[in-house]
């Protein structure tokens, strides 16, 4: 069974994530973002990234904060590194569903919606919360200001409902872990 989570910087689809985890040992969960950072990683990735950002590898490793002001204010840079990653990421996340065919997976990403993972998957969750919370949590998480979290709101997806099959609202954590225990119990332990 695959589930995808998705929603705007700061909604808790992580949160969310790991306790769906914490319901059932079967329960596997990749966050994309990590996978998006590992592929940086690579050496012929970060080559053409430095190349065609500009950006000088430090220590080995491109700074994703010189990165990420790069491209989460500008859609045609997102894209382009997009078009860089993707190849790499998609391999490393077939490879997770592939290691975990007999599990639950998980995929919890914001730009989900545009992947073929969304469609093949048996429910899709979008998770929301107003921005001022999504806000705080996300500049606490992240150790970013206000500017830059409003910066990389301008990045993110419009979502449309009707895509979805559950869509959680994530203010109170006891609300929302009642919400999602119910997803649990309608949707997940039936399968």
């Amino acid at each position: 069974m695959l589930i995808t989570i998705t929603g705007a910087s700061g909604s808790g689809k992580s949160s969310i994530s790991e306790y769906l985890c914490s319901l059932e040992k079967n329960i596997v969960h990749l966050n994309i973002d990590t996978v998006g950072h590992e592929v940086l990683d690579l050496p012929e990735i970060k080559k053409i990234i430095s190349t065609k950002f500009h950006l000088k590898i430090e220590n080995d490793k491109i700074n994703r904060k010189e990165l990420g002001d790069l491209i989460f204010n500008n859609h045609q840079n997102m894209k382009q590194l997009s078009d860089i990653t993707w190849a790499s990421m998609e391999d490393l996340i077939d490879n997770f569903i592939a290691k975990n065919k007999n599990k639950i997976i998980i995929l919890d990403w914001i730009l989900i919606p545009k992947t073929k993972y969304f469609n093949i998957s048996n429910i899709n969750i979008l998770v929301q919360a107003d921005f001022n919370t999504r806000m705080k949590r996300a500049t606490r998480r992240d150790e970013i200001d206000e500017n830059a979290f409003r910066e990389r709101e301008q990045a993110t997806l419009d979502f449309t409902r009707n895509d979805f099959d559950y869509i959680i609202e994530n203010y109170d954590i006891k609300q929302t872990r009642k919400e999602v225990k119910k997803i649990y119990d309608e949707s997940i332990i039936p399968r």
